[in-house]
């Protein structure tokens, strides 16, 4: 594309919001919106979708914007993608804004793909000749053939995503705002996206990725924003912004840990000698005071048990492994409840937020867990650590399912809980993955080719 249509450097802010609302008007009977419009009874009722809302996103940034479903995320925005203006405060947008926030937003149905091409390109600031000039790249990309003289109300939704996308990132916008959308698509084109993306980023583009992934977030954004009943109430630090998010989305409990002292078990005891280590600190949630313990954990539930203890066997200070050496731990839970369909979780990920590893005792045994008020429960989780050399964190939580067996409430997850490293030669491979590839190379020989 030609460098006339980059927006220029700035050096302030790309998007100024102060004072930011969105008020909507319900009635009950449609005559009661014409006794508005003539100033009479006032039966309207107000629902502010956004209020009071302040935002500065500066050029380079990446932004992870997260909150509960119907926080006021969406209306935040298309406000600043242009779609829906404000109802009380000003947006100020000072360059070119992609949205996929609304992918159908600038496209006709009765046009067919290529129209509506130049349709929304056009509506991104595009003229018709720097259309031309990238026509051939969004057409690539999109992949949809010859369905680009077909109209787009006959599309299915993949199709209708891949075009979408490939004309939002083809006018190289100062600011993307990616949503939930690029769920929609295969694996192998919602990693052509990524991979667009993180072009993007390289290139200097700001983001503002709305998602409800805290591992997306933790692994794309340098800044978090939380957004709860339509006022901001986080902005700051990726990792902080996370945290109240779950906190929001599932509660949180205090435990009075009282300074307890422990002393770590020995890494020489048996399997049966270190349960009873960990059961004789009684009903006391100590994993605070065990060696590997990450004082930076998130923790959030509703407190009716807890993960109370952790231990590595062999391991008496911080878990150190090779590659592929199998793993046993061992979990204390304490029921300050009586809980039913109870089940335990264990996750393993990079310190980035780069998901290795997660499964639970459901998916593992097929059962649900059912512990009585003061039951202690030890478990044992065992796995090969077929991973490369690295520092890992591990997630260990409690959950139960609701009375319908599909929507899952945590009891208590504690995030990020305990670090585990894995040593070696790190420049053995790049990833995460131990896949132990093996590589044979056949003899050399040499095909003579006569000349026709």
């Amino acid at each position: 594309m030609s460098s006339e249509s980059m927006t220029p450097k700035r050096s302030g802010p790309l998007i100024l919001a102060k004072g930011v609302g969105k008020r909507y008007l319900s009635y009950e009977k449609q005559h009661h919106r014409l006794a508005r419009m003539f100033g009479k009874k006032n039966y309207a009722k107000e629902f502010w979708a956004l209020r009071d809302f302040d935002l500065e996103v500066w050029p380079g940034e990446t932004i992870g914007i997260i909150g509960r479903n119907g926080s006021g995320k969406s209306t935040l925005l298309q406000m600043i993608c242009g779609l829906i203006p404000p109802t009380t405060g000003d947006i100020e947008v000072n360059g070119r804004v992609a949205g996929l926030l609304e992918l159908s937003a600038g496209f006709n149905p009765e046009f067919t793909g290529l129209e509506n091409v130049y349709l929304k390109a056009g509506l991104l600031g595009m003229r018709r000749a720097q259309v031309d000039a990238v026509l051939d790249s969004i057409l690539a990309f999109a992949e949809i053939g010859d369905f680009v003289t077909q109209p787009v109300k006959t599309y299915s939704s993949g199709m209708f995503v891949r075009l979408a996308f490939a004309v939002a990132v083809a006018v190289k916008p100062d600011v993307l705002v990616v949503d939930e959308a690029l769920a929609v698509g295969d694996a192998y084109f919602q990693r052509k996206c990524h991979r667009r993306i993180e072009e993007l980023q390289e290139d200097g583009c700001t983001l503002l990725l709305v998602t409800h992934s805290t591992d997306a977030v933790e692994r794309m954004c340098s800044r978090g924003v939380v957004i709860n009943a339509g006022r901001k109430a986080y902005d700051g630090p990726v990792r902080g912004a996370v945290s109240d998010y779950l906190k929001l989305m599932f509660g949180s409990h205090i435990v009075n840990q009282g300074g307890s002292k422990v002393a770590a078990v020995n890494c020489a005891e048996t399997s049966a000698q270190a349960v009873a280590s960990m059961l004789g600190t009684g009903f006391e949630d100590v994993l605070s005071t065990r060696s590997g313990y990450n004082r930076d954990e998130i923790r959030v539930g509703n407190g009716k048990a807890l993960v109370a203890d952790v231990h590595i066997l062999g391991q008496s200070s911080v878990p150190m492994l090779s590659p592929g050496q199998q793993v046993e731990i061992l979990v204390k839970y304490l029921f300050v409840e009586s809980i039913s369909r109870a089940i335990f979780g264990l996750k393993v990920r990079t310190p980035e937020g780069e998901l290795v590893y997660s499964t639970n005792s459901f998916i593992e045994g097929g059962e649900l867990i059912h512990g009585n008020e003061g039951n202690v429960v030890m478990a044992r989780w065992k796995f090969n650590a077929h991973l490369l050399p690295k520092q890992y964190l591990l997630t260990f939580g409690i959950s139960q399912f609701d009375e319908n067996g599909q929507a899952i409430v945590a009891i208590d997850r504690r995030t990020d809980a305990m670090l585990l490293i894995v040593l070696g030669d790190t420049g053995a491979a790049q990833g995460v993955a131990d896949l132990q590839a093996k590589i044979d190379i056949d003899t050399m020989v040499q095909v003579v080719v006569d000349d026709c």
